[in-house]
């Protein structure tokens, strides 16, 4: 009797080890095809200029496979009472540590009539970034204040928190083999009514099935601020 119960636990043991092996979760960290690594801003009296960078796929496809990252870094320049920009042709400058660049900023309509350009460098390191910018009548110059380097909450972190608190949602949005998943880490500032900025993580869950997923995370108290489910 003795010996079949000790075979029956053995049985039980193989069975649950099976299926512990057999589960695995979702790493999304494994899956990121664009991470903002820091944002650096300055202004004067007219204007706000930020600098954020990082790495992205080089050729995007929303097909769950992540492919060749490259470096990106978007220069934007917009009016500090956010109103529309001029329209006029502004050049830039910029040095991140040892490398420099120029052109001409392009107006974005998504934003408020702002101008900006990716410049194809990340400070990865998070190197100085000086920036100068002309126009008629405008004669920005500055170095940039690096606002991420002190946030508590970092880049790695951030997914940390986004894994475990997305941990059920992924499972079920992944239940289905082939539905891939593909991840996106950015910055998010705000300005509170005392003129404070305020700075969020946001990881989102992008599935080839079109279905979004997401986490707003306080860069300085790691606090969830708002999920999309």
């Amino acid at each position: 009797m003795k010996k079949k119960i000790f075979v029956c636990l053995l049985l039980l043991v193989a069975v649950f080890s099976f299926t512990a092996c057999g589960k695995t979760d979702v790493n999304l960290a494994d899956f990121v095809i664009e991470e903002r690594y820091n944002i650096y801003s300055g202004a004067d009296n007219n204007y706000m200029v930020t600098f954020s960078s990082g790495m992205r796929e080089e050729n995007y496809a929303l097909d769950g496979i992540k492919n060749n990252m490259i470096e990106f870094g978007i220069l934007t320049i917009s009016k500090i009472d956010n109103t529309a920009m001029k329209q006029q042709d502004y050049s830039y400058n910029i040095t991140i540590g040892d490398f420099n660049a120029s052109g001409t900023l392009t107006k974005n309509d998504y934003y408020n009539g702002c101008y900006s350009v990716d410049v194809n460098k990340a400070a990865l390191n998070n190197e100085p970034v000086t920036v100068n910018i002309t126009a008629n009548n405008v004669a920005f110059s500055k170095e940039l204040d690096n606002n991420s380097k002190d946030f508590s909450v970092d880049k790695s972190a951030a997914l940390n928190i986004a894994n475990s608190e997305l941990k059920t949602e992924v499972s079920e949005l992944t239940k289905d083999k082939n539905n891939k998943i593909e991840v996106v880490v950015k910055i998010i500032n705000d300005y509170s009514t005392m003129g404070v900025k305020n700075y969020y993580w946001y990881v989102g869950v992008i599935s080839t099935n079109n279905e979004t997923i997401g986490v707003l995370i306080d860069a300085n108290t790691g606090d969830i601020i708002s999920k999309k489910v």
